[in-house]
């Protein structure tokens, strides 16, 4: 197993080395509501997740062109969020500046606070990991992996399904572990955050 670095114009898109992404494929893991935003007059649609808010950005059929709509949000921000709907994948985008729009017809009406699973971290620039071998407490043999940001991710799954992979990744979030996927033209590679990991 091995990730191959090169890219394509999809990938490339995204001018940050890496995007934190919130997976929220259940329901329970956020709070729709309103928002306000300094640059609008107007109401947002919003989720609220984690003490911070999300303005709808638009609903993407296919996981692929949701992972594309998220590196481009990667030229202002680090940070957003992916829904599942009947229709395909909603995208919202962070809003640190936004305060909280109630119902006109309910003005003192809260929103109640939900914490979420960790962000998985996006990265499609290959010059910002390199591929490893490293060895765990827990296993004997040493595993494939990847440094990146100076910490060791393991290869946990490799697909060209982004599908399937985003939906591996939101149930690995969801319990608490730290992901990293690769995003390269033709293969995605989600890998586990190794704390105690070291270099072979």
């Amino acid at each position: 197993m091995s990730v191959s670095p090169r890219l394509d114009s999809l990938v490339s898109l995204a001018s940050a080395p890496g995007m934190a992404c919130k997976l929220l494929f259940d329901r329970d893991l956020y709070t729709p509501c309103h928002i306000r935003v300094p640059d609008a007059d107007h109401r947002l649609p919003a989720i609220y997740v984690d003490n911070q808010f999300y303005s709808f950005l638009k609903i993407v059929p296919e996981a692929r062109k949701a992972l594309d709509v998220v590196n481009r949000l990667g030229k202002r921000d680090h940070t957003a969020a992916l829904t599942q709907t009947r229709r395909g994948y909603a995208v919202w985008a962070h809003e640190p500046g936004a305060s909280y729009a109630p119902p006109a017809q309910k003005p003192g009406y809260t929103i109640r606070p939900v914490f979420g699973p960790q962000p998985c971290l996006m990265v499609s620039d290959e010059t910002t990991y390199q591929t490893c071998r490293l060895q765990v407490p827990d296993v004997t043999k040493p595993l494939m992996a990847l440094t990146y940001n100076d910490r060791y991710y393991s290869f946990f799954k490799q697909d060209i399904d982004a599908a399937k992979v985003l939906d591996i990744a939101a149930k690995l979030a969801r319990r608490g572990d730290e992901t990293l996927l690769v995003i390269e033209p033709s293969t995605f590679t989600l890998a586990l955050l190794e704390p105690n990991g070291r270099l072979v």
